[in-house]
């Protein structure tokens, strides 16, 4: 018996792992001012998914406004305090500068900022 009656021959079989295209995401606040960029996906809060170029230039003066990224000038935003059934402050319903207190029982009214791009 020769040792070349003893060789077998093996076929590895393998599949390369599955790469999956990484995801940039910029985290804004309620005014739409930016948070931060990243490419974490366990993060919590409102964010956008953005393309490579906008991450790599991770300018700090842009906004959210309506889910798209707006570059606009800064005095080409307006904000605006608009009442608001669901969501926002509660105020006084005679004066918007007046935050009420829980044991409050009068007449409430809700404000919320919102912005606009002109």
């Amino acid at each position: 018996m020769s040792t070349e009656d003893n060789q077998v021959e093996y076929v590895v079989i393998w599949e390369q792992p599955k790469i999956e295209p990484p995801e940039f995401r910029l985290y804004y606040d309620e005014n739409g001012s930016v948070i931060c960029y990243t490419g974490d996906k366990s993060m919590n809060g409102n964010y956008i998914v953005i393309d490579a170029l906008t991450f790599a230039t991770a300018r700090p003066d842009v906004r959210v406004i309506d889910g798209r990224l707006s570059t606009a000038a800064p005095k080409a935003v307006v904000h605006k305090l608009m009442p608001n059934k669901n969501e926002g402050v509660d105020c006084i319903i005679d004066n918007v500068s007046i935050i009420p207190d829980i044991a409050y029982v009068g007449e409430k009214q809700k404000w919320k900022l919102n912005t606009y791009e002109l």
